[in-house]
C-alpha cells in the first residue's frame, strides 16, 4: 500500500465497531490498592486515607466561568477540571500485534485512551513494562490533517517533515500528557478492535495516575472516549468496597441492563454544560436531610418531596448547581454553598459534638459518644434530586469511623464557590449504575456489589 492511500485511510474518522452487530464485554474492576492492600497489609483506615488523599489531589482546580460558547468549543475538550491522578479502579486490555497487556484507570470524567510509550521524555513511575510501539505491526500514526486529529483542541502538526497528530491534553492544575495520537488494535478479552485511536504519551507532568496504572481509559461522552469508539449505546458498572480484594464489573453494550424485580431505582435525565461537554452532568435541584427538603431557586425545575417520584418538566438543558459522576473520585464534593447548607442541617439533626483534626482527612466530623459503637450512632439520610428524581444516601453512603481520632466523617467534601459538584464512587458502592446514552440517562439501582458476577 503506498504512502498516498495510507494517508487517505489514517485520514478516515475511527468508527472500528460502528457495523458490527450489538454485543457485550466484561471488564473486571480492580480496586487501585487491592495488589498494594495485599502486598503491604494495609489497613481498611489506611485505605480510606488513600483513596481521600488522592480525590483531593484530583479535585484541582474547578471554574464555572462562563463566556465559552458551545459552538466555539470541540466535541473533546483540551481541558478537563479534574486532576488525572485519580484512578480508584483498574481495567486490564491489550494494544497491539502481538497484543501488549496493560493496565489501565478508568475515567467517566474525560474521553482520551492514552498509555506510557517507550520512548518516553518525561514519564510517571508505572509498574508494568511501557508500550514500545515499534514492536507492534499494526500501531499507525494519525496524521495532523485528519479528522480525528482534529477533535482534540490542543493538537499541533509534527516538525519539518514529520506531519504526525501531537498532542497536548490538559487537565486542571497544569497536568498533561502529551504524545502522538496512533491508532492500534485494542484487546478486550478474546475480542480485538481494529483502528482504535489512543494517545501514545511520551511526556505526563503535574499530576498522574497511580503506578498500577500505565494510562487512562476515557469513558466520557466525546468522539475519542472508548465508548464512542466501539459504538457502545450503554455501559454500566457496580463497585466494590474498598477495603474489597474481589473485583467489581463494567459491562460494555447490550448486556449493560439493571437489575430485575428492584424498586429502589432512580433514573436521571443526562444533561449537556457547554463549559463541560464531555461528562456526564446532572441538573441537582434539591437538597435534603431527613425530612427537611431544600429546593435550589436558582434552577430551571419545581422539586417535589424525596417521597415522590413526579418530576416536574425543565425548561433548558443545564442549570446553575450541576453535579458530574465521577468514578475516578473516592469522595464526592459539593458547591461550597451546598455543602455549608448541609453541614448546618446534619449538625442540627445528629447532635453530637463536631470535632477537628481527622486522621482521614475529612472535614466534617463528629465526635463518637463513649462506649457507643459507630453503627449504633444516628444518622439521618441525605437524598439528592436530580431533575426531581431523588436519589436517597443512608448512612453507609455518607459517613465513615475515624477509629484513630474516635469520630465519624463525611465523606464529602467542600468544592469552590460557584463550581460544579462532583458525585463520587463512594456514594456508587452497592449499587448498580447504568448509563444508557441512547436514552440520555443514568439509572442508579441498589444491589448487591456483585450481583454482576
Amino acid at each position: 500500500m503506498n504512502a498516498v492511500v495510507l494517508l487517505l485511510l489514517f485520514a478516515l474518522p475511527v468508527l472500528p465497531a460502528s457495523c458490527a452487530p450489538p454485543r457485550s464485554f466484561r471488564l473486571d474492576l480492580a480496586s487501585v490498592d487491592a495488589s498494594a492492600a495485599a502486598a503491604a497489609n494495609l489497613t481498611e483506615h489506611e485505605l480510606l486515607r488513600r483513596a481521600i488523599q488522592r480525590s483531593r489531589h484530583r479535585l484541582g482546580s474547578i471554574s464555572m466561568a462562563l463566556g465559552v460558547a458551545a459552538s466555539a468549543r470541540k466535541a473533546v475538550v483540551a481541558e478537563t477540571p479534574l486532576l488525572p491522578s485519580g484512578g480508584e479502579y483498574l481495567v486490564k486490555l491489550g494494544i497491539g500485534t502481538p497484543p501488549y497487556k496493560f493496565t489501565a484507570a478508568i475515567d467517566t470524567a474525560s474521553d482520551l485512551i492514552w498509555t506510557q510509550c517507550q520512548p518516553c521524555a518525561s514519564c510517571y513511575h508505572q509498574v508494568d513494562p511501557m508500550f514500545n510501539p515499534r514492536v507492534s505491526s499494526t500501531y499507525a500514526v494519525l496524521p495532523c490533517n485528519s479528522d480525528t486529529c482534529d477533535e482534540l483542541d490542543g493538537h499541533r502538526c509534527g516538525h519539518d517533515d514529520d506531519d504526525t497528530c501531537q498532542y497536548t491534553y490538559t487537565y486542571s492544575g497544569n497536568a498533561t500528557t502529551e504524545g502522538t495520537l496512533a491508532v492500534d488494535k485494542l484487546v478486550i478479552g478474546e475480542d480485538v478492535f481494529r483502528g482504535v485511536a489512543f494517545g501514545c504519551s511520551t511526556s505526563s507532568t503535574g499530576g498522574a495516575p497511580p503506578p498500577q496504572a500505565s494510562g487512562v481509559v476515557g469513558l466520557g461522552r466525546g468522539p475519542l472516549s472508548l465508548v464512542s469508539q466501539l459504538s457502545v449505546r450503554r455501559f454500566m458498572y457496580c463497585l466494590p468496597p474498598l477495603a474489597s480484594r474481589i473485583a467489581g464489573k463494567l459491562v460494555l453494550g447490550a448486556d449493560a441492563d439493571a437489575a430485575r424485580n428492584v424498586t429502589a431505582q432512580v433514573a436521571a435525565p443526562m444533561r449537556r454544560d457547554p463549559r463541560y461537554p464531555s461528562y456526564y452532568y446532572l441538573n441537582l435541584d434539591g437538597l435534603a436531610v431527613g425530612d427537611k427538603t431544600a429546593s435550589l431557586t436558582t434552577t430551571n425545575a419545581t422539586t417535589t418531596s424525596p417521597n415522590t417520584t413526579a418530576a416536574a418538566p425543565v425548561v433548558g438543558d443545564a442549570n446553575k448547581y450541576g453535579m458530574i459522576i465521577d468514578i475516578a473520585s473516592t469522595i464526592t464534593f459539593l458547591e461550597a454553598s451546598l455543602y455549608d447548607e448541609l453541614a448546618d442541617d446534619l449538625e442540627e439533626e445528629i447532635r453530637l459534638p463536631r470535632g477537628t483534626g481527622s486522621s482521614l482527612g475529612l472535614d466534617l466530623c463528629f465526635i463518637l459518644p463513649d462506649g457507643v459503637p459507630f453503627d449504633r450512632v444516628y444518622v439521618p439520610p441525605v437524598s439528592l434530586a436530580f431533575d426531581g428524581r431523588w436519589l436517597r444516601l443512608g448512612k453507609e453512603r455518607l459517613f465513615v469511623e475515624d477509629r484513630e481520632s474516635g469520630m465519624m466523617c463525611l465523606m464529602v467534601g467542600r468544592a469552590e464557590e460557584g463550581s460544579v459538584s462532583i458525585l463520587g464512587n463512594f456514594q456508587q458502592q452497592n449499587m448498580q449504575v447504568l448509563y444508557n446514552l441512547r436514552r440520555g440517562k443514568v439509572t442508579f439501582v441498589t444491589a448487591p456489589w456483585d450481583a454482576l458476577r
